[in-house]
Formats: C-alpha cells, structure tokens, sequence
C-alpha cells in the first residue's frame, strides 16, 4: 500500500490574515483561483459569480493569467477561506459545496454562498459554522 500524500497547504491560510491582506493588494492570480475551483468542483460560471465578474470577463483573465483587481481578489480570498474553514467541519467537497449551497433558517433562508456576498455575511457564515462545531443550536 502506498503512503498517502500530504495534504497540499492552501494558498490562502485561514488565520494568515496579514499574508492574505498582501497578497490581495499585490493582485491575487486568477491561476490560484482556478485552482481552488477545480480542487472543489466549481464550474467556470459559479467561480465567475463568487467573485462577481461576468463569465466572458472571468474567462479572459483566465486565459491570460492574469490577476483578480483588489475588489475581486478580496472576494476570492473570502471565498476560499469560507469554503476551506466549511471543510474543515463537513470533511469532503461533497458535503461542504452541498452545505454551502443550501438555504438555512439561521442565515435567514439563504445559502451560506449568498449570504457571504459581502465580508459582513461571510462573518455571519463563519459565525454559524463555530455554532455548529460547539454544538449550539440555533
């Protein structure tokens, strides 16, 4: 039996908060971006809307590698860190894309994926999912 290979870092550490903020402001590369998207299962089209930039916009950045301006870069990097700390709880892409997708009576019957739109929501969604490590119900 072979050794299983470590898990790869993510690019974007959860608590890295001023490693993360420095590389926003340099321009994160959209290549990271397409990267965590194929590692979770994203189409093209769902990438391009989590960072709010059109598809045909979205797919000529990735075709020439180029980097995601500060707006779009801080909503890439929320997405990756929500979506990373989601996993840390659900374990598998399966479960976590299924959890972030679905609608929730704690965020108001909306998907953890809309609520995070804006840094206020993702906290919200970070906040729920600390709930639901300790086991509060709410």
């Amino acid at each position: 039996m072979k050794p299983k290979k470590p898990a790869k870092p993510a690019p974007y550490p959860l608590h890295e908060h001023t490693a993360n903020a420095d590389r926003v402001e340099e321009g994160v590369p959209v290549t990271d971006f397409v990267a965590f998207g194929q590692a979770a299962g994203f189409t093209v089209d769902e990438l391009a809307r989590l960072v709010h930039i059109p598809p045909r916009t979205y797919a000529r950045r990735v075709s020439a590698k180029a980097r995601l301006s500060v707006p779009e870069g801080e909503r890439a990097v929320r997405v990756m860190r929500l979506y990373d700390r989601a996993k840390e709880l659900f374990g598998t892409h399966e479960n976590t894309r299924r959890w972030l997708s679905t609608e929730l009576p704690a965020l108001a019957w909306r998907t953890p994926f809309d609520c995070a739109r804006t840094e206020p929501g993702a906290r919200a969604v970070e906040t729920l999912i600390g709930q639901i490590e300790h086991g509060i119900v709410t």
